[in-house]
């Protein structure tokens, strides 16, 4: 997200924050380091919120509770979030779903005058799940072994930081087209689709095997949901990590 990035180049005292490491030492000892996990994560969250109620009324003061809320729930029950957190490098990630979820910001938009439902919104945003990874699929993957999950790992390792994100966030978080069009300020979902649909059909792994496997979109889309997740459950996605087992796995 650039506004993030920009946030994060500007702000001398954010330059300097290495959230990995201020993360495990707040699970550690979330009390010790309340202070120190807020100062560093305050700017963040406030800046999520006001995207998210630029076009509410009051959205300035909407994005303030917002932020309240946000750092109510990673205080309560004994810092239960924090303590619970084992994501590597996902922590932006965690703070951007509890900002989507604050009650304040949901409440408003559901007030909003002619209100869509649910199924509308869907229809209108031209968006849906990602398809399930098809068993044949899913078989061809393991008959192929660790050159082809090698090699998928690989590239997106090396895709730039902000589409390594756009992807975290649509296959590994579970975000809309909306939401991430709201987010990457792209103009329309379906830009936010036609990205999607580029950055898969850039990979050389899948062009290599889309028909001999006989991929449709809705599969390659799942194919790489697959090797995603997986990166973000090995903790190596979004994190200081990524440049030693992406220099690793250009070595292999």
């Amino acid at each position: 997200m650039r506004h993030l990035d920009r946030l994060l180049q500007r702000d001398p005292k954010l330059r300097g924050v290495d959230f990995q490491r201020l993360v495990q030492r707040a699970r550690q000892d979330p009390q010790a380091h309340w202070p120190e996990l807020v100062e560093a994560s305050m700017p963040v969250v406030y800046t999520l919120a006001l995207r998210l109620a630029d076009d509410l009324r009051n959205g300035e003061a909407m994005a303030e509770e917002a932020t309240r809320e946000v750092f109510a729930e990673l205080h309560d029950t004994d810092f239960a979030v924090v303590r619970e957190y084992i994501g590597y490098g996902k922590w932006p990630s965690l703070l951007l779903r509890l900002t989507q979820n604050a009650r304040v910001l949901a409440d408003r938009r559901s007030e909003r005058e002619n209100p869509v439902d649910a199924a509308a919104l869907l229809r209108k945003d031209n968006d849906g799940l990602v398809p399930e990874l098809e068993p044949r699929v899913s078989d061809l993957i393991h008959k192929e072994g660790d050159r082809f999950s090698t090699a998928m790992k690989r590239v997106i390792h090396i895709l730039h930081r902000q589409d390594r994100l756009l992807l975290g966030m649509r296959y590994e978080q579970g975000l809309t087209l909306r939401e991430l069009d709201h987010l990457f300020r792209l103009g329309s979902p379906e830009r936010v689709q036609s990205l999607l649909d580029r950055l898969v059909d850039s990979m050389q792994p899948i062009r290599a095997v889309a028909d001999a496997w006989d991929l449709d979109h809705g599969q390659k889309h799942a194919v790489v949901q697959h090797f995603v997740k997986q990166l973000y459950a090995s903790g190596s996605m979004e994190t200081g990590d990524d440049r030693k087992v992406a220099a690793a796995l250009q070595q292999q």
